[in-house]
């Protein structure tokens, strides 16, 4: 252990129970801090080597004044909060992690996607409250339950977790579109282009078809506010939307006066423009929206899976070999 070199984690409760003081104190000095403050940044960051952070924003003028800093270690896939091009100027690596949470994220996207078609917890709010014959019997049925077998549905993002979405959506009778690359210009020509095996269109024909729209791509200048009024009118009125990308990919306002007015049926998002979501938002006023925490890629394997990851971009950047993002 070098006791000069010093590792900050500046917001390890998004770390959950996973105990890592003995992961990372072998590297050197290490300090974890529950969570932190934008105004209590510069003062825990001055003398770090290493800072470890999932979603502390870190900029110019934090950097400068770090005068040690020499490694940024994100816990997580997205990297939107921390201004990479300022930190790599001023010759701070920044490391992200991928592929950690797939099977968590897509588990919880096919949940999202069962419930907006059987929806489970609504039936339960009805039954919990004494209602039950009023609407098990047909005619009085309130929240009618749909088939998965034969929809459409519309993937935008096709990397990991999109691919591993596809195979279950597969084997559960759905059809599968993939939108091409949001990010990419391939050409007005060329509609349709055949990517990793499966045939890839352009996102307007993928909203025109889909039933069901799923969201998987990191939040950059092209992806931000993607989906918009204009693109949900060109979906069906029966169409849902699930994000479980970052919320600003979808604009929260649209989403809120497409859901009110019915131009779409239904969302589920674990991710919303702000987090945590305002106690205010005009999206709890709407009940064909279900909203969890971001806790997709929080399960106890996905957790340990990432903490092993961090640690060994860790080890990479201290024998010279770490690349940097993914």
């Amino acid at each position: 252990m070098n006791k000069n070199f010093k590792i900050v984690y500046l917001d390890r409760i998004t770390a959950g129970p996973i105990e890592l003081k003995e992961k990372f104190s072998k590297y050197g000095q290490y300090i974890e801090y529950e969570d932190t403050d934008s105004s209590e940044i510069d003062e825990r960051i001055k003398d770090a080597d290493v800072v470890i952070t999932t979603r502390i924003k870190l900029g110019q003028e934090q950097f400068k004044k770090a005068k040690k800093l020499k490694l940024i270690l994100i816990t997580a896939t997205g990297f939107n909060h921390i201004d990479v091009k300022s930190a790599n100027e001023l010759g701070i690596k920044v490391a992200n992690v991928s592929g950690y949470s797939t099977n968590s994220v897509a588990q919880l996207a096919i949940t999202f996607l069962l419930n907006e078609l059987t929806p489970v917890n609504k039936y339960y709010e009805e039954v919990k409250y004494g209602k039950w014959m009023n609407i098990v019997v047909p005619e009085y049925q309130k929240y009618p339950i749909d088939d998965i077998e034969g929809k459409i549905l519309g993937i935008v993002g096709f990397g990991n977790i999109g691919k591993r979405i596809a195979q279950i959506a597969e084997i559960l009778g759905m059809k599968i579109m993939v939108a091409k690359n949001a990010e990419k210009n391939y050409g007005k020509t060329n509609s349709v282009i055949e990517k990793d095996g499966v045939l890839q269109y352009d996102l307007d024909k993928v909203l025109k078809k889909c039933d069901v729209l799923t969201l998987h791509v990191p939040l950059t200048d092209s992806t931000r506010n993607l989906i918009n009024l204009e693109k949900m009118k060109k979906m069906k009125k029966s169409a849902v939307i699930l994000n479980l990308a970052r919320g600003p990919v979808i604009n929260q306002e649209d989403l809120y006066f497409a859901l009110k007015n019915k131009i779409i049926k239904s969302a589920s998002v674990d991710v919303t423009s702000i987090e945590p979501i305002e106690k205010n938002s005009k999206l709890f006023e709407l009940d064909n929206i279900l909203i969890t925490p971001h806790i997709a890629w929080k399960s106890e394997k996905s957790m340990i899976k990432l903490m092993d990851d961090v640690e060994k971009n860790l080890k990479m950047f201290l024998e010279g070999k770490l690349e940097g993002l993914k």
